[in-house]
């Protein structure tokens, strides 16, 4: 299998070109969300394909891990030829996250039934097993690549990643370095700030998120929100793909409509953030008469379960970050350390080292991608 029929997540010189124009940056960070962008390894002639290779041989398909490193291939002969340098981020987590659990039971319920196709067990298991060492593998091993960091966070999501590090200054921030993260999840539009971009992949269409533009795309109407209200918005309209429910019959032309007044009630995204923090009432209880009659609908469901606060603390990605800024537990207290670590360690192997190292372990590269991440 190519590796570029699994991870096909590429954007072409022209899109990159727009976003150094914007900055004339000089560096380009790349945040890679991985799970995200290999989409199309869950497809079933791929999982097949994945499933009978590793029959075959004796050791497991390593196709995953193949096709990130012509990816990052693909981006340094960019960079060379544009003078440009790069650094990447991959980022994935690993198992449920205990955070989003112990708000919601429902978090993600509806992903872990997935019978693959109707593949036998054995054929599951096998491909789960695959899965898992080819992420064992990037984790390992590209960890090692120079110019590359590898951030896998074990039961706790990993999308805030990008957010927590560039809001928390733990990656070097210079008007000269444009950053961009590769995902299709809208919930990473919050990474979204002076400088940072996302790239927006789908079958018919390539874009750029680019600031000041975030609620425009995500409501799909034009507005003068500003960005940072993105999660508030997520949180009352839900997000049926991470089974997050919002308020009954309030979609983006709705949330629009009532939005001025909402805020009117509940005070901007900041005091929204401090209520939700403290357990604080979002709503004052002899708040009456409004304009907006959905509005109603809102108020009732945070007074009687605390939906909106509660799908705050599972979308937001700055009280995420809070989360782990303030720890409340010694998993998150790991978690903050791990981060850290990973970003302190520049260790880089050698070149020929780490290829007699991925060989013993069934990994033969046939292009010159690995060479070129030494150049």
């Amino acid at each position: 299998m190519h590796p570029a029929s699994l991870l096909s997540y590429y954007p072409n010189y022209a899109i990159l070109d727009e976003i150094v124009s914007y900055g004339n940056y000089k560096k380009l960070t790349i945040f890679m969300d991985l799970k995200n962008n290999l989409q199309t390894t869950y497809m079933e002639h791929a999982i097949i394909n994945i499933v009978e290779n590793t029959k075959k041989s004796k050791f497991k398909d390593s196709s995953i891990f193949s096709s990130l490193i012509s990816f990052l291939g693909f981006h340094k002969i960019y960079g060379i030829k544009r003078g440009i340098d790069i650094d990447f981020i991959i980022f994935f987590e690993t198992g449920q996250s205990y955070y989003h659990k112990n708000i919601s039971k429902k978090y993600k319920i509806s992903r872990q039934i997935d019978n693959l196709y109707g593949l036998e067990r054995a054929d599951r298991e096998l491909f789960t097993e695959v899965l898992q060492s080819n992420f064992a593998l990037i984790d390992k091993a590209a960890n090692k690549f120079p110019n590359v960091k590898v951030i896998r966070v074990p039961n706790l999501e990993a999308d805030f990643i990008p957010y927590y590090l560039l809001s928390r200054k733990k990656v070097p921030l210079s008007e000269d370095n444009g950053y961009i993260i590769y995902s299709n999840d809208h919930d990473l539009w919050q990474c979204v700030s002076t400088n940072s971009f996302i790239f927006s992949k789908s079958a018919k269409n390539k874009k750029i998120v680019k600031p000041g533009t975030v609620m425009r795309n995500y409501l799909n109407r034009k507005n003068n929100i500003p960005d940072l209200y993105l999660p508030l918005a997520m949180s009352i309209i839900g997000d049926v793909g991470d089974d997050v429910y919002g308020v009954k019959d309030i979609g983006p032309s709705r949330f629009l409509e009532m939005f001025d007044e909402l805020i009117s009630l509940t005070g901007n995204i900041s005091e929204i953030y401090r209520k939700v923090e403290n357990n604080l009432p979002l709503f004052e209880l002899n708040q009456r008469n409004f304009k907006n009659k959905y509005l109603n609908n809102v108020i009732s469901c945070e007074m009687k379960d605390r939906t909106i606060s509660n799908n705050l603390k599972m979308v937001s990605f700055e009280l995420i970050s809070r989360a782990l800024d303030n720890p409340s537990s010694i998993s998150m207290i790991e978690k903050r350390e791990l981060i850290d670590k990973i970003l302190q360690d520049n260790t880089t192997a050698p070149l020929n080292s780490l290829k007699e190292a991925l060989e013993r372990t069934g990994v033969y590269l046939t292009d010159s991608s690995l060479d070129l991440l030494y150049m």
